[in-house]
């Protein structure tokens, strides 16, 4: 598999069909593709196609239902001040008052 480095580590030469184990930002290898997806997941590098140079991963968008859902979630849900309670007080009470 074809991957472009996008940070410089140390890795498997081997694996990398490269001549050393370090590895520099931008490089490129036709790495063993086991290796080559777990550099990728690790976000090290990313896959690259011979005539269209190097592939990202699609942003994942909600679905039409998802953004159907969440509009019913707000308006089910009314935003707006919630009743105030009076916060409990606490005088001393008198005690020469009370007379027993």
């Amino acid at each position: 598999m074809k991957i472009k480095t996008t940070w410089g580590f140390i890795g498997n030469a081997v694996k990398l069909n490269a001549d050393s184990n370090v590895v520099k930002a931008g490089q490129t290898f036709d790495a063993d593709d086991e290796y080559a997806h777990t550099l990728i997941g690790k976000g090290l590098a990313v896959a690259v196609d011979d005539d269209a140079g190097a592939k990202s991963n699609k942003e994942a968008k909600p679905s039409a239902a998802q953004k159907a859902n969440a509009e019913g979630d707000r308006q089910a849900k009314p935003k707006g001040n919630k009743e105030a309670k009076p916060a409990p007080t606490t005088e001393p009470q008198d005690k020469t008052s009370e007379a027993p």
